[in-house]
């Protein structure tokens, strides 16, 4: 039996984190999920999908290495602030990953190379930063699928 695609933009960003309730997530259960905290799979979950060589991401650049192995130790969820952070990048991630039609080497160049509307910087050291730097990169995007020189 194959598995059905994802029916929402929650659950399609749901089934990238590699939740297991991606199916049946909606908006209001995304926003209560990310504010539990989400599990540390989901940060292997969205390198696996952005870079699955590990060529241009790594784990450590998106959870600081001590806060990963404690919160691994304890089995503890990611906290509020990195489950935020790693739903920002997996919106990012999976907005690129569509947009080049599941070409992860091409997404995944495009998210590393410096890019003039960004300050010179690349999409994924600006999506990283902060939210407001995910949003910026997802506007990016948008400008780019509408057909608006980027």
């Amino acid at each position: 039996m194959t598995q059905a695609a994802p029916r929402s933009e929650a659950s399609r960003i749901a089934h990238f984190m590699g939740l297991r309730e991606w199916a049946r997530m909606d908006d209001m259960r995304l926003v209560e999920r990310v504010a539990a905290g989400l599990p540390i799979s989901t940060a292997h979950a969205i390198i696996r999908h952005i870079d699955p060589l590990g060529q241009r991401l790594q784990l450590h650049d998106i959870i600081p290495r001590a806060s990963y192995y404690r919160r691994k130790e304890q089995r503890k969820p990611l906290t509020k602030h990195q489950s935020e952070s790693i739903f920002a990048l997996s919106k990012v991630f999976s907005e690129t990953l569509r947009q080049y039609h599941d070409d992860k080497e091409s997404a995944s160049l495009f998210l590393s190379r410096k890019h003039p509307l960004l300050g010179g910087r690349s999409p994924l050291d600006v999506a990283r930063e902060s939210t407001a730097g995910a949003d910026l990169v997802l506007k990016l995007l948008a400008r780019a699928e509408a057909g608006i020189a980027v």
